[in-house]
């Protein structure tokens, strides 16, 4: 749940988004990140550090970051946080930088901390400079995301990435496991 400019509770999560290096002998991934969706009320983005062991987490690598995306573009929005707190590319970094109103930097609500003109610009130079990184994705879209119906933005970034919508579902109307057709619904 989101009050004023701070979360305080968590809603259900609708997507996740694996951030890390791709394994190019078993096409996995070596995960670094993850953007977890949630889409209530207000979506947000929650972006956390993975850590395998916990000595790996020190202060300055533990950072939590919340963005509260554009309805239209939040899987765009998404790689946009990748770019600027995953790869921390010095473009977008500086452009983040000098467009975010909000100098906090790890809590932005992109209706109200940037122009609608430089919050585009970001996600064109984002385009242009996500693919000079090796990095994977892994996205997996619950049946009634937002994201579901966006998932052809990604032709247009360079990126290695994987999307993973269900095949199968049980729910508790249903009872029993079924085959499910995302174009067809059930």
């Amino acid at each position: 749940m989101v009050c004023g400019n701070e979360v305080v509770g968590m809603g259900s999560a609708n997507a996740f988004i694996m951030v890390g290096r791709p394994d190019p002998l078993h096409n996995g991934i070596y995960p670094t990140h993850c953007l977890i969706l949630h889409e209530n009320d207000k979506p947000w983005w929650v972006l956390t550090p993975i850590f395998r062991f916990p000595d790996e987490c020190k202060h300055e690598n533990c950072e939590i970051v919340i963005w509260i995306p554009t309805v239209e573009h939040m899987l765009e929005d998404a790689l946009l946080m990748i770019g600027i707190y995953v790869l921390k590319d010095k473009e977008l970094v500086l452009l983040a930088k000098k467009f975010f109103k909000n100098k906090e930097g790890n809590r932005i609500w992109l209706y109200d901390d940037i122009k609608r003109e430089d919050l585009e610009k970001l996600r064109e130079v984002c385009k242009k400079v996500l693919s000079k990184y090796s990095f994977k994705i892994v996205v997996a879209i619950t049946l009634d995301s937002t994201i579901l119906h966006q998932i052809e933005v990604l032709k247009e970034y360079n990126i290695e990435c994987e999307v993973c919508t269900a095949r199968f579902r049980r729910d508790d109307k249903l009872g029993e496991f079924r085959e499910y057709d995302i174009l067809k619904r059930w």
